[in-house]
């Protein structure tokens, strides 16, 4: 790698504050093989012919209603991106009720899980997959199995679609170069990107240095949208993501 491009990379790092990366992300989303059909919430759509588990990036509310475990106090999941999550009972609705969430598979420490846990659901994304628990006189309902954690940068609002940058190891020696993989999380919709702004965030210089590490690591996930930059060459436009949030993997022990 010649100095020219040395001295590139390192101008774009701090002003993109951070690019994810990893090999295995790739084959994570893609592996995300429900999607939800085109439908509005109050719609519920029949699935057939598709196997639990499956793995998606979800939100989580928890379930305040006053009756008796595990009917009602459990949680509240949907699958990010998607107007409808597929639930245990092969059913699309705009969310799933799950009796709890199983963090055994979280290998992090208390502290980190004492912090997730506490979240009132606004700044974490789970990576997970809902398995079957058989009840008692209850019968089965789902459990939410967590894999992976991710917590948001800030308190900003996250606005836009939820991806993954990832770094695809492109290099070049002029600009844009389209360096970046954007992966739409929970669908298998994939593009490039040739600069990241996340300046919107309110981000320390810790968090933008350890956003930074993911995208050239693990991947980065990251919420926003994607703009194109004009230029009077067509060949030459910039294609940026600007992030409203960004969420840091909670990493094990």
């Amino acid at each position: 790698m010649n100095k020219q491009l040395l001295n590139y990379k390192a101008s774009i790092i701090p002003l993109l504050g951070a690019i994810i990366v990893t090999n295995g992300f790739l084959s994570k989303v893609s592996a995300q093989n429900i999607f939800a059909p085109k439908t509005t919430d109050f719609v519920a759509v029949s699935v057939k012919n598709q196997e639990f588990p499956q793995w998606g990036y979800y939100m989580v509310r928890r379930d305040f209603r006053k009756c008796a475990s595990p009917v009602c106090g459990g949680y509240f999941i949907k699958q990010v991106n998607l107007k409808a999550t597929p639930c245990l009972d092969g059913v699309f609705r705009s969310e799933c009720y799950v009796s709890a969430i199983d963090w055994s598979s979280l290998k992090v420490s208390p502290s980190e899980l004492i912090k997730i846990q506490n979240d009132d659901g606004s700044r974490v994304i789970l990576r997970g997959n809902i398995v079957p628990v058989t009840f008692p006189r209850f019968g089965e309902f789902g459990n939410l199995r967590v894999k992976e954690a991710f917590y948001a940068a800030t308190n900003a609002p996250a606005k836009g679609t939820f991806v993954a940058l990832k770094d695809n190891g492109i290099r070049c020696i002029t600009t844009p170069c389209f360096s970046t993989d954007n992966l739409v999380l929970n669908k298998p919709k994939t593009a490039q990107v040739s600069s990241i702004d996340l300046s919107q965030i309110g981000a320390t210089q810790k968090q933008l240095d350890a956003a930074t590490s993911e995208i050239f690591a693990q991947g980065l996930i990251a919420v926003g949208k994607t703009e194109v930059v004009g230029n009077s060459d067509p060949t030459k436009r910039d294609t940026k993501f600007v992030a409203t949030q960004f969420y840091l993997r909670v990493e094990p022990n």
